[in-house]
């Protein structure tokens, strides 16, 4: 009976990326990306899979994690480059050859397309969901792919319940009758019904808030300039004041001829 190849394909997704078995001996783990490099624990990796262009200083390629890559025992690149020592080139002509163009999505496809030329036993995805993005959206079928050419094959696939990788989607068309797609289309209708009223709401109080801004610069001013240190508590002019100032008005009576 040949032996098993358990394989243990490790992305970054924090879903399920420490639930990968690392403990346990008889699993190879196969890593990617910096967001993983440093969540695997040391060592552990039996390859690693850097794909990118090499490019020290770039936000992908900080100085820890191109530390990590010199010092790896095997690494899997487009092409080899002095500071990645032990840097293997993946075969990637004879990958397309056999598998053609359209699938190689991302590097997990590719990881996936050698797990099952090396004659893996089971394939297992930890920190893998490809949630639904544009970037991972696309990506995804690629996975979907490999993981239909393992199982033709007799290879065990799988994910762990925290990913939703093999979640299938609507089917075109014909799924748009069922009750989840009815619900949630007209959940997406009023969501978006709501967010329209809430950015009128927005547009009128950021008008409005436009008007009282106004309305403080020109009180700013008038505080500013316009100082007037009298005290208005109580009448200017008390009552008695006015009574005793005031002057008989004189009434002037006009006389007018006589009439013959």
């Amino acid at each position: 009976m040949s032996q098993e190849l358990k394989i243990a394909l490790i992305g970054s997704a924090p879903s399920s990326i420490r639930n990968a078995p690392y403990n346990d001996p008889t699993w190879q783990v196969w890593g990617c990306s910096p967001g993983a490099f440093g969540v695997i624990p040391t060592g552990r990796s039996n390859v690693w899979w850097e794909l990118h262009r090499y490019e020290p200083g770039a936000a992908w390629f900080s100085p820890e994690y191109c530390q990590f890559l010199e010092g790896h025992q095997r690494v899997m690149v487009a092409e080899k480059v002095p500071q990645i020592p032990n840097g293997e080139t993946l075969p990637v002509d004879e990958l397309v050859k056999k598998y053609s163009p359209y699938f190689f999505t991302s590097s997990i496809a590719w990881m996936m397309a050698v797990a099952i030329e090396m004659g893996a036993t089971k394939i297992g995805l930890w920190g893998i969901d490809m949630a639904a993005t544009e970037e991972y959206e696309a990506q995804r079928s690629g996975l979907h792919y490999f993981a239909l050419i393992a199982a033709q094959k007799g290879i065990e696939v799988g994910v762990p319940p925290e990913s939703d990788l093999f979640r299938p989607r609507f089917l075109y068309g014909v799924d748009e009758i069922t009750h989840s797609h009815v619900k949630l289309r007209v959940r997406r209708h009023e969501l978006l019904s709501r967010k329209q009223d809430a950015a009128h709401r927005l547009a009128s109080a950021q008008q409005e808030a436009a008007f009282i801004d106004g309305a403080l610069d020109d009180l700013n001013y008038m505080h500013m300039t316009w100082a007037d240190k009298g005290d208005y508590r109580s009448p200017a002019i008390s009552i008695e004041k006015v009574l005793a100032d005031e002057k008989p008005v004189p009434v002037v009576v006009k006389r007018g001829r006589k009439k013959t």
